[in-house]
């Protein structure tokens, strides 16, 4: 059935997106107050919080086939009903791994919400150009949601119980099972097989392995245990990809890498995330360690930046429309390149807080207006039946990209710290974090200067291989193959169900 306005079907849309942003980063407000409940373990702790985003990145690809098979509208409803049960559970658990649980579950639904959400606003607005920026719009609901996540549960915790952050989800969750059958269209592969088990066992076990490799070695560096994770994860995803190959009807369509500029494009989208990613951890630690802010002016000081990537995410798409898309797209990355650069030319002292904020928003601005282009790229390239995978597949690479920068951008920032601090102080043991805390308990100046004077030598380093991947991602877009990502979209006919 087809929305009589497919505006509204955005908007419904655009409401889980949103919930599953805010609860993707609202538990780490909570975690204090759940930790002294729930008394839970270290490694308990870590699972609280890590769980629900382990779950999103190594299921989105199973989930985004199932999509396909059984019907997106269909897909949507089954787990808006899981995510609000869930979350209701979520609010009133008692033991640690209640909450482990329901997150992990929570994670698997966002996961299967999301890739389906975005293949269906091609169905909805068949026309490029209105399809970027709905595109953009749903991108603006879901980084509204990470904005307002830290404020809102605050506010929450501060007037209820830490468990008031999970019903955020409930009344969501159920106005989509209310609309969605009467706003949302049906399409599925009425010709698909069924769900490979086997595939979607080595594509989980691959994932969850490689990321939580990335984050052992970003909690703890480098040492064995990690890297044997990374390479049966690695392993297993040659597994993974072998046998998508020889599958007639495959989990992902690994052929959507052979159309024209798609590999590209996933390339682009997997480094700018790593990027992103990777910086962020420096932004967070310069403002309050580095720079001795609060943490309400050091979040005061990432809002200007959250709310360029809003509105890049809009003013993207609607410049695409009075120029080339190409060259929006180009601008676009120009734009984030200048904020690395203001990441490496970062000066001494206060002054150096202004830069950042300016190179934040930079960075945040050009990947906000051409994220929605990069997404419809890749989707507009997949058969219609197919949509589904191909959004989890990018969305799959952007989550591999941000765990990678944790921990590629991490290492190149601790080798310089440790250099210049052992340059400065004479000795350069741990990272930094562990050298702002024994400064702090030291409570020594001089030491808390060259601590201070050799974290901004690493973060202007992360800065320069930020300018440098960016080279390498505006060659990616400068190539002769790489396309236009409107005037190439030649999206196969849906196939709508009743």
């Amino acid at each position: 059935m087809q929305s009589r306005d497919p505006r509204l079907a955005l908007a419904l849309l655009s409401v889980p997106s949103l919930l599953i942003a805010i609860d993707i980063s609202v538990l780490s407000v909570a975690l204090p107050k759940m930790a002294a409940d729930l008394h839970p373990s270290p490694t308990q702790l870590l699972w609280m919080n890590d769980i629900y985003g382990f779950m999103v990145g190594g299921t989105m690809i199973t989930m985004g086939a199932v999509g396909d098979r059984i019907g997106r509208r269909r897909l949507i409803l089954i787990c808006s009903a899981v995510f609000a049960a869930v979350s209701a559970l979520a609010a009133f658990s008692t033991t640690p791994w209640m909450i482990i649980a329901t997150r992990a579950v929570m994670g698997v639904a966002g996961a299967a919400i999301m890739p389906a959400s975005m293949a269906l606003i091609g169905r909805l607005f068949p026309d490029p150009k209105r399809s970027l920026s709905a595109m953009g719009a749903y991108m603006t609901c879901f980084l509204t949601g990470m904005a307002i996540a830290p404020l809102l549960g605050g506010l929450m915790i501060e007037h209820w119980w830490w468990g008031s952050v999970f019903l955020l989800g409930v009344p969501a969750m159920l106005l989509t099972l209310v609309a969605a059958p009467r706003l949302l269209p049906e399409v599925r592969n009425p010709a698909a097989g069924r769900i490979d088990l086997r595939s979607a066992a080595l594509c989980l076990a691959s994932i969850l392995l490689v990321v939580a490799a990335l984050k052992m070695t970003v909690n703890g560096g480098w040492s064995w245990p990690p890297l044997v994770l990374a390479v049966v994860g690695a392993g297993l995803g040659v597994l993974f990809v072998r046998r998508q190959r020889a599958l007639p009807d495959p989990l992902v369509d690994l052929s959507l890498l052979r159309q024209p500029g798609v590999a590209r494009v996933m390339w682009v989208l997997f480094l700018t995330a790593m990027l992103m990613g990777g910086t962020s951890l420096f932004i967070a630690f310069y403002l309050q360690s580095a720079r001795g802010l609060s943490p309400l002016r050091a979040a005061l000081c990432l809002l200007p930046s959250m709310l360029a990537m809003i509105v890049a995410s809009n003013l993207g798409p609607w410049l695409g429309r009075h120029v080339r898309p190409s060259r929006v797209v180009l601008g676009g990355l120009l734009v984030m390149a200048a904020g690395f650069v203001a990441y490496a030319v970062i000066p001494a002292g206060p002054s150096g807080v202004a830069v950042v904020i300016c190179g934040s928003v930079l960075a945040t601005a050009g990947i906000g207006a051409v994220f929605p282009y990069l997404m419809n790229d890749v989707i507009s390239h997949a058969p219609q039946e197919r949509a589904g995978s191909a959004a989890s597949f990018t969305q799959t690479a952007n989550e591999i990209g941000i765990a990678t920068g944790l921990v590629v951008l991490g290492s190149i920032g601790t080798v310089v710290y440790r250099r210049r601090l052992a340059a400065g102080a004479g000795h350069a043991d741990g990272s930094w974090v562990d050298g702002f805390r024994r400064a702090g308990d030291l409570h020594d100046p001089a030491l808390l200067h060259h601590v201070q004077d050799a974290f901004v030598a690493g973060f202007r380093a992360t800065g320069l291989f930020g300018v440098l991947v960016m080279l390498v991602v505006l060659m990616l877009r400068l190539s002769p193959t790489a396309e236009d990502p409107v005037a190439t979209q030649g999206q196969a006919e849906q196939v709508p169900v009743a």
